[in-house]
């Protein structure tokens, strides 16, 4: 561990110095429309009305926008002096602190908000789960990309595609030996979750039918992997990678190749926190939309790089002891994952054509929004649980929708530090998606995707 730490110290106290082979050369795009914003507008909403506010986070990547605007100082650039990023082990944990709350910033029991997956704070606004309503506000998003599908080592056999013709016969083995194959998860619902059946549906492996999909948690992925209990998962591009060098998976498609530019994890908080501080809650947003553009410079790209490498090693080690994730070299580990390490592209499942161009952005990609909340996105996810089953069809959607997505606030901090109104999205609706598939999600008329999705013929429940 010293030796470690001893690393990361020298990275940072030569940073601009090192040789460029050690850091990463994160391409990122430039702000929509790619007009840089002034330096001189990034100006305070005002003086918070309270300069603390503890928000809970899943360590992921994901999270590096927030993770930036605490350490560089973002946060208390806008007043909040105090942010506290708060791990958690699951997304029920974290989920079970935001109920429980902070009864507004005056004790540290709870949480008032921070990384969550969607539909998550749809959920807990209705009372879905941890039976309590616990009224939610969707402030942005935080990323697209950074997910992958990885099939393990035992799957090799099945060759250059998983379809439902070849993987039944080699199901129908794996069973009669009594090990059938199996798909996991470190939660059910979660992002991650969505993803993985949609792969397996749009290949008429219909989840839970053909194949089992298990939640296992992601200290117990690397054991279960080597136990063969399961054989395909879902995961962030840092556990993806550390599965890679251990030799133990090889990956068969990135998250942003079965929908390019996909809505990713958000940013939500309570709503009586927001409602409450409202100043406080535009410098947490203006702090965290000024980090996602710090995050897509190219010129941050080895700072980014050593912050995320250290936290890793220091606050997640410290955290959760034993994490076997952890890289003898974080940097190198990093480096590799935003440009998109080579090794992510030579699974031998090879669903798709090219693994390349799907590194994780924060801010914008390919001239479209990162970080706007769209309306539609957040129908979507409503739409993908419902057919699964995760939630009634009677469900009234766009209601919900409304109440809990507060766009206008992210519009409000994207002029406050300068945005041009040609970057600001015009509409709540992305319109029309298209996934790698070729099917359709229409914001205008859900009910067609809901039916098409329904039909077990099309990969449904």
């Amino acid at each position: 561990m010293q030796s470690r730490r001893k690393l990361l110290k020298t990275a940072i106290q030569t940073l601009g110095a090192a040789a460029g082979g050690l850091f990463l050369n994160n391409c990122s795009s430039k702000p929509l429309g790619n007009e840089p914003l002034p330096n001189n507008t990034f100006a305070a909403a005002g003086i918070p009305e309270i300069p603390s506010v503890r928000l809970g986070i899943i360590p992921s990547i994901e999270i590096a926008p927030l993770l930036v605007a605490q350490k560089q100082k973002l946060f208390a650039k806008y007043g909040m002096t105090d942010v506290q990023l708060v791990p958690f082990r699951s997304w029920q944990s974290l989920g079970e602190y935001t109920a429980m709350g902070t009864d507004l910033g005056t004790n540290d029991y709870g949480i008032d908000g921070g990384h969550f997956y969607s539909p998550l704070p749809e959920l807990l606004n209705e009372g879905l789960i941890n039976q309590k309503k616990t009224a939610m506000y969707v402030l942005l998003r935080l990323h697209t990309h950074g997910g992958y599908i990885v099939a393990s080592k035992r799957l090799k056999p099945l060759g250059i595609q998983v379809k439902h013709a070849t993987f039944s016969a080699w199901q129908d083995i794996a069973k009669l030996f009594g090990n059938p194959m199996n798909s996991a998860i470190a939660e059910i619902g979660s992002n991650y979750d969505l993803w993985l059946r949609y792969w397996l549906a749009s290949m008429d492996i219909v989840p839970l039918r053909d194949i089992d999909i298990l939640e296992i948690p992601l200290d117990e992925i690397i054991p279960q992997i080597k136990e063969h209990r399961a054989d395909l998962f879902c995961l962030d591009s840092w556990r993806t990678l550390k599965l890679i060098e251990g030799n133990l998976a090889e990956p068969a498609i990135a998250t942003g190749e079965i929908w390019r530019n996909y809505p990713g994890e958000i940013l939500a908080m309570r709503a009586d926190w927001v409602d409450k501080y409202p100043i406080a809650t535009q410098a947490i947003l203006q702090a965290t939309m000024e980090a996602q553009l710090w995050c897509d410079d190219p010129a941050n790209a080895r700072t980014l790089n050593t912050l995320l490498a250290i936290y890793f090693i220091n606050d997640v080690t410290n955290n959760f002891t034993n994490h076997p994730l952890t890289s003898p070299n974080p940097i190198k580990m990093f480096a590799q994952l935003f440009k998109n390490s080579p090794k992510l592209t030579k699974g031998m499942l090879k669903n798709s054509s090219n693994s390349l161009n799907y590194a994780i952005k924060y801010w914008s990609n390919d001239g479209i929004s990162v970080s706007y909340p769209y309306k539609s996105h957040d129908l979507w996810f409503l739409c993908e649980y419902q057919r699964w089953r995760l939630l009634p069809p009677s469900l009234p959607t766009r209601e919900i929708i409304d109440a809990v997505n507060r766009e206008d606030l992210w519009r409000n901090a994207a002029k406050a530090i300068g945005v041009p109104d040609t970057n600001i999205p015009i509409s709540t609706s992305r319109g029309i998606e298209t996934f790698f598939d070729g099917s359709q999600f229409d914001p205008d008329r859900p009910n067609q995707y809901s039916a098409l999705r329904s039909n077990p013929n099309q990969g449904g429940f």
